[in-house]
């Protein structure tokens, strides 16, 4: 595949995959370059090194006593030539241990954390339900963003619709493509896309290229222009 996939739900198992480093071999050269073309992929990616690497940073090393590694090697039999090659077994499991334990930890503070603060539900003038749109994070913060389609939403031919944060004063923020046919998407949101919801009262939904808006900005028709509540 050459171009970037259009389903969320991959693009961020990958992105997640890609930031951890567990992503290798041809796959990890692949996604580099949808990365370099793609808007949403880039996004996906952005939204775990932002959250990742600060964690990462933090983990000061530390080096064990030599009794430990004694200790350890006399618990597994091993005799003193084999010395260099279970310390490099020890630091490799170690080090998989870490990223699990950051991985869980992310994603906990991410998915697991927070309450509902905003949302917002996307129908036609009928009142026919297309998209129920929430936005979970701590007080003044978003942090994920869900969205559910109806079963009468459905993929435009050759185009995707595309959702928008509206902040006041400033220009529109992609939120990513919308899902269809009773779909759920479920993304960590970037900073960008957190400041321009702590300043939106609402959101758009524009007609796209499939892929989304190849500009950074709306390019075709408004569908839809619907008020973004704050929740208690």
């Amino acid at each position: 595949m050459n171009t970037a996939p259009d389903d969320p739900v991959l693009i961020d198992r990958l992105a997640a995959e890609y930031v951890l480093g567990t992503l290798g071999g041809p796959a990890r050269r692949r996604f580099e370059r949808w990365r370099s073309t793609s808007t949403l992929v880039d996004e996906h990616c952005v939204a775990w090194e932002e959250r990742l690497m600060p964690m990462l940073r933090r983990l000061a090393p530390v080096s064990p006593p030599a009794r430990v590694w004694q200790q350890i090697r006399i618990r597994l039999g091993l005799s003193v030539p084999a010395r260099r090659s279970a310390l490099h077994m020890i630091a490799v499991a170690a080090s998989v241990l870490i990223v699990v334990a950051l991985a869980t930890l992310w994603y906990w503070r991410t998915f697991g954390a927070g309450h509902l603060s905003q949302a917002a539900t996307i129908s036609e003038s009928s009142g026919t339900l297309m998209w129920q749109v929430d936005i979970y994070g701590g007080p003044g913060e978003a942090r994920r963003l869900s969205v559910r389609a109806s079963g009468l939403a459905l993929q435009p031919a050759g185009h995707d619709y595309e959702l928008w944060a509206l902040p006041k004063g400033g220009a529109p923020v992609s939120l990513g493509i919308l899902p269809y046919g009773q779909a759920r998407t479920l993304r960590a949101l970037t900073s960008a896309q957190q400041q321009a919801l702590k300043r939106a009262a609402q959101l758009a939904v524009s007609l796209e290229p499939a892929g989304g808006s190849p500009s950074g900005q709306p390019t075709g028709a408004i569908a839809f222009v619907v008020p973004l509540q704050t929740l208690g």
